[in-house]
């Protein structure tokens, strides 16, 4: 802890706690210095923070004074009370398919973008653009290209904080009559947007996925082109292909992470051969969940009906911009190819520890950095074991499933190690 971390702590603690009380004196700048043996620049750094945080201010003719009174006083400390009640468990173990390698992510190399940013008052002091900034757009039209195939311009783009809110934007534009066919995999998130908006909704069987386009009728379709099947595998070529030969059927491509293929051959965006498509993608788990930008991308006839003057900007300007120059840096492209490394090793790692120790049918799910097992044992019971043994899983379709994501190896064995022990108790 910094030195005038230090002070901050001991004068806030003390007005906290009632030691020092609403109106008296606190030691003068050159008192302070002397008691605790520090600098006068340490300590103006102190008390400017304990200024800017309200416990003090500054009077004339006086100096420092306590400036929190006693409602304010417990104020803070129900909103602490309440913080520590309603923070996320923590586990010893964690498995849960929602977090990402975290070590892999350069946040010193992050928080120097972001700095430029916040240095540039002008960029700070205006509002973002609501379908995204154009040098964001710019950079990531030729990563898509790039990467998927993609060739569009920034005029075609969107840039939102998710697919969720992109989606709510892009069906103000449809027609309310349209019939819309789900995967029955698709992510509820997505189905609220349609069922919110008063579509009727066709589910539509991954197995027999054209066979219900054509028998149900539907005008659009959206789809989770990485994530597909029941064993989450991507959709198969010959269904690309058949969905692409459907003229008459606009389709709303959801390709989630799909250029982060580490375990298979990378496959072919439908936005890429299909001129009837819309693409959406995000980068929550290629950066960082906590990093919100999302993009989709238009094409020619929903270019012309989009005005950005209906709408607001839902994606961070501050994040954009910072975006913009990662990208623009090369560090993107860097990451990307960091991270097939490290997911590849991390995959077939756990593979083996689940050979060696929990003997059961797995499917490796690419697209969430996991693996599903298939337990013969109470579920219920199981979940509870875990818990109560500070183990975090993703349960779904009567499966456990195991994140390698976010995970060392030495955590990850012994974490399986201690599943397998678990598992004999079922």
């Amino acid at each position: 802890m910094k030195k005038y971390e230090v002070i901050y702590n001991t004068y806030k603690e003390s007005i906290l706690s009632g030691i020092l009380k609403y109106g008296d004196r606190v030691d003068s700048i050159r008192e302070c210095v002397k008691k605790m043996h520090v600098s006068k620049t340490t300590v103006e750094t102190a008390y400017n923070k304990l200024v800017l945080d309200g416990f003090i201010s500054s009077q004339e003719k006086i100096g420092y004074v306590v400036s929190m009174n006693s409602e304010r006083i417990l104020l803070h400390h129900e909103i602490l009370d309440y913080s520590s009640n309603h923070k996320e468990k923590v586990y010893d173990y964690d498995f849960r398919i929602q977090s990402v390698s975290f070590d892999s992510f350069e946040t010193t190399i992050w928080k120097r973008y972001i700095k430029n940013v916040l240095n540039d008052k002008k960029l700070m002091s205006s509002y973002g653009l609501a379908q995204g900034e154009y040098g964001l757009r710019q950079a990531l039209c030729k990563y898509v290209y790039q990467n998927r195939n993609i060739l569009c311009f920034p005029e075609q783009m969107v840039i939102g904080s998710n697919y969720q809110s992109l989606l709510y934007i892009f069906c103000g534009m449809l027609d309310k009559n349209k019939k819309i066919g789900l995967s029955t995999l698709v992510d509820e998130q997505a189905k609220q947007v349609f069922l919110s908006y008063g579509f009727h909704v066709e589910y539509l069987r991954p197995e027999h996925f054209i066979e219900d386009i054509c028998d149900r009728e539907v005008d659009i379709v959206y789809v989770n082109t990485t994530c597909f099947t029941k064993n989450r595998q991507s959709m198969s070529e010959r269904i690309r292909k058949n969905l692409m030969d459907m003229k008459n059927i606009l389709i709303l491509e959801d390709d989630y992470n799909g250029e982060l293929v580490y375990a298979s051959k990378i496959k072919t965006s439908l936005c890429s051969k299909n001129k009837n498509v819309i693409y959406f993608s995000s980068f929550s788990r290629l950066l960082l969940p906590s990093l919100r930008i999302g993009y989709m991308i238009l094409n020619e006839e929903y270019t012309k009906k989009y005005s950005a003057s209906f709408f607001g900007p839902t994606a961070s300007k501050l994040e954009q911009i910072a975006f913009t120059q990662y990208i623009v840096d090369g560090y993107l492209q860097k990451h990307l190819r960091k991270l097939v490394r490290e997911y590849k090793e991390k995959h077939l790692y756990l593979k083996n520890l689940l050979d060696q120790y929990i003997s059961c049918p797995v499917i490796l799910d690419e697209t969430y950095m996991a693996y599903w097992l298939d337990l013969d044992v109470d579920l219920n019971r199981f979940n509870s074991l875990c818990e109560a043994n500070s183990i975090g899983l993703s349960c779904s379709n009567e499966r456990i499933g195991l994140s390698f994501a976010s995970m060392d190896k030495e955590l990850m064995a012994s974490g399986v190690f201690r599943l397998a022990e678990l598992l004999k108790e079922c």
